[in-house]
């Protein structure tokens, strides 16, 4: 786990500064980096893979979307292939 990936889960604090604002906008452009990765590689999969993980091609946008995407799983689609 990367140190920017370590900061990400750790419990959020009421940190009002500049800096907790900057750390807190800079999680948040990776989370969103990472989703738009994990969704483009996910696209680009065969449909036969999407089946193997249980997932339709439909529902790419519902599992990769900032609700519902955890930092905890661990899953990196960008390597099931």
């Amino acid at each position: 786990m990367t140190s920017l990936e370590h900061t990400a889960c750790e419990p959020s604090r009421a940190d009002l500064s500049l800096i907790g604002f900057a750390g807190r906008a800079l999680r948040l452009a990776y989370r969103a980096m990472r989703m738009r990765s994990d969704r483009a590689a996910m696209q680009a999969m065969p449909d036969h893979l999407l089946k193997d993980l249980g997932i339709a091609r439909s529902e790419i946008d519902h599992y990769t979307s900032m609700r519902y995407a955890s930092d905890a799983d661990g899953m990196d689609f960008r390597n099931a292939g």
